[in-house]
């Protein structure tokens, strides 16, 4: 029978046990990762060459193949054997220069897992989702779906190596030059981790510029917290010598529903980069950060956030 003064004693000993092995329960966060769809891609890619359909070999060798993941990704995308015979002709010398970084990713596995110990250190709520690695239609460098980090890895893994002289004026501009994975990986965590419901729902019919940009923001920011590094660079750059005007011209319709000038838009913005609301949305929640007294507490609040009107007047942001 425990003692009146043993039960504190006990319950004390329990409580510092576990704040002691917090640092090591993130160690050992662990993600399912696949990069079987990679491997199955340039199957049918080397097989396109002695193919008399090519249409039909890649459906058979890589679509009708894929894992669990690349259904996701199909479902989510909408990519068709079509388009990747039309991306493969239209791109000669893309695609062989771009194959030795995809096929790489296995060797980043490690890297990869130490993005998801980094979040479980930062946002106590933290459950390691699954990532697929797959080759998409130079679309998108990620999405989450059905449990799954999709990763479009013929965007995210490229380098300064890759052959971009074919591509157009929106895809040289957000091909990264480093080869590093993890950053997509580390953004498309955070909008694993956001939360959706009914204030999701209100921002898309009410606000959904400001909420969008917020929610895109959100994962460049807390990217940058875990790891150190985001996937927007050029957009930055940009906007950190532009932010006085892009506020006074974003602040006036940020709360209407077309995001078409600000999100989304590639090869739409001619005359400055594309997607300038991801930068918007970063510097709200730098803002919401700087003021914290607690700012544990902010990246769970920037993670979470639902009420985009209410952040952003806590924020204190007015372009600067």
């Amino acid at each position: 029978m425990t003692s009146s003064i043993a039960w504190p004693l006990l319950f004390l000993s329990i409580f510092f046990t576990k704040i002691h092995f917090l640092p090591a329960q993130a160690e050992r966060v662990k993600a399912e990762i696949s990069t079987i769809d990679l491997d199955h891609f340039w199957e049918a890619y080397d097989s396109l060459a002695t193919s008399t359909d090519s249409v039909a070999t890649i459906q058979r060798l890589y679509l009708d193949r894929g894992s669990d993941g690349l259904k996701q990704f199909l479902k989510a995308r909408n990519f068709t054997a079509a388009e990747y015979i039309k991306l493969i002709r239209r791109y000669p010398t893309f695609w062989p220069s771009i194959r030795p970084n995809t096929l790489a990713v296995k060797d980043q596995i490690a890297e990869i897992q130490s993005v998801f110990q980094e979040y479980a250190r930062i946002y106590p709520k933290f459950k390691a989702p699954k990532v697929c690695f797959a080759i998409g239609c130079l679309r998108t460098g990620g999405t989450v779906r059905g449990g799954y980090l999709l990763i479009g890895t013929e965007i995210s893994a490229a380098d300064s190596l890759t052959e971009k002289s074919e591509l157009n004026n929106w895809l040289k501009t957000v091909l990264p030059k480093d080869g590093d994975v993890t950053k997509m990986v580390a953004h498309e965590s955070v909008h694993f981790l956001q939360k959706k419901g009914f204030g999701q729902v209100r921002g898309y019919f009410g606000h959904r510029l400001l909420m969008s940009s917020l929610m895109e923001g959100a994962a460049d920011f807390i990217a940058g917290k875990a790891i150190g590094k985001h996937i927007n660079d050029p957009i930055h750059a940009y906007g950190e010598a532009h932010e006085a005007e892009l506020w006074k011209e974003f602040e006036p319709i940020m709360l209407d529903n077309d995001i078409s000038n600000w999100l989304y838009n590639g090869t739409k913005s001619k005359d400055r980069p594309a997607d300038l609301g991801y930068y918007m949305g970063y510097k709200i929640c730098e803002s919401y950060y700087n003021q914290a007294e607690d700012k544990s507490k902010a990246i769970i609040e920037i993670i979470e956030m639902k009420r985009y009107k209410r952040f952003l007047r806590k924020s204190g942001y007015s372009g600067s």
